[in-house]
């Protein structure tokens, strides 16, 4: 930090899934986010930096979205490549995680406007490293059939392990077919957009983080998992309604097509079952 980008402060290590991730304070107190990819993702410089991209292609076109803005270098880089590993400085966001509090009806409706702003801001944005894949991405939803093998062979409940391979048997006949069809509309989307990534204040989402799982796949896949975290008791006990808010607040500013309510009610299955596997 101090000597690519002449910024000298205290670290301190954040829990990340795959990248060393460190808030940086310095003595004036203001804050920024270093990020230092896994060496796998510094031997494929098409996929790490895809997320800068991103983020600089937002910070043109929906200044106003609050997500995370790029720090160049001292030489004016975006990103650097040190020891083979991709090397990002971004502004740091300090909020409320979503998932540290319920949501209201009201702050719902928001989650999908600001998905909504924030498709509509990626639509003509293209990048080589969004034609990617991996676990979590749900149009390849397929790929975890391997995966049914590493199970316990008792799970709790209902017949789990059955109702994870109807999953996959109706994903392959129903909907992999429709995800080919030219009308169901692609283009990057975040894809993890749930309670750890969201930082909310009151009613309104004041932070998107994270666009590590970003890739190009189709937007009703996007709406399904941000709507899938949603699930809960809702009025009179409908655990559908809570996620039918946030469908609601993405179709008011950026409106669904005839097919995509019933695709998203699709992803919505298919993001519980993979987390389950």
């Amino acid at each position: 930090a101090a000597a690519h980008y002449g910024v000298s402060a205290a670290a301190e290590r954040l829990p990340a899934e795959h990248d060393d991730t460190f808030r940086l304070t310095a003595a004036d107190g203001s804050t920024r986010l270093l990020k230092i990819a896994t060496p796998d993702a510094g031997a494929s410089p098409g996929a790490a930096s895809f997320q800068t991209a991103v983020l600089l292609h937002l910070a043109s076109a929906a200044p106003a979205l609050p997500v995370q803005r790029v720090i160049a270098a001292i030489d004016g880089r975006p990103e650097l490549r040190l020891d083979g590993r991709l090397v990002r400085m971004t502004s740091y966001l300090a909020g409320t995680p979503l998932g540290s509090r319920p949501a209201s009806a009201a702050l719902r409706h928001d989650i999908g406007g600001t998905l909504a702003r924030l498709d509509q801001a990626l639509r003509p944005f293209t990048h080589p490293g969004a034609n990617r894949t991996h676990l979590w991405d749900l149009q390849n939803f397929h790929q975890l059939r391997p995966l049914l093998s590493e199970l316990p062979g008792e799970l709790p409940g209902m017949d789990q392990r059955a109702a994870l391979v109807g999953c996959l048997d109706r994903f392959e006949a129903e909907v992999l077919p429709r995800l080919a069809d030219p009308a169901t509309r692609r283009q990057v989307i975040h894809t993890d957009f749930h309670g750890d990534n969201l930082l909310v204040d009151a009613d309104l989402v004041t932070g998107v983080l994270d666009f590590g799982d970003s890739l190009a796949g189709p937007v009703v896949m996007d709406v399904g998992v941000a709507a899938c975290y949603q699930f809960g008791a809702g009025a009179g006990g409908d655990p559908l309604a809570p996620a039918l808010g946030v469908i609601a607040g993405y179709h008011a500013i950026s409106p669904l097509q005839p097919g995509d309510p019933e695709l998203i009610g699709e992803f919505m299955l298919l993001r519980l079952a993979a987390r389950i596997i």
